[in-house]
């Protein structure tokens, strides 16, 4: 299990930083993880039931990334 807790927390952070922001940290909240960017932090599903957490997660890195 733990191992893929950290598959997923590292395509969190690779969708965070291929949409060109600087992540500082994560952090476990319950059902979800939280990524703490300079520019913000961004929620995403600890435990994802399909792909689509993927194209929403990226749709809110981009418009973090823009706005700043």
């Amino acid at each position: 299990m733990e191992r893929a807790m950290r598959k997923h927390k590292k395509e969190c952070l690779s969708i965070c930083t291929g949409a060109g922001l600087a992540v500082l940290g994560l952090e476990h909240r319950g059902k979800h993880i939280r990524v703490n960017t300079e520019q913000g932090f961004i929620t995403m599903p600890s435990t994802p039931s399909d792909r689509r957490w993927r194209y929403n997660a990226k749709s809110i890195a981009k418009k973090m990334a823009s706005i700043t």
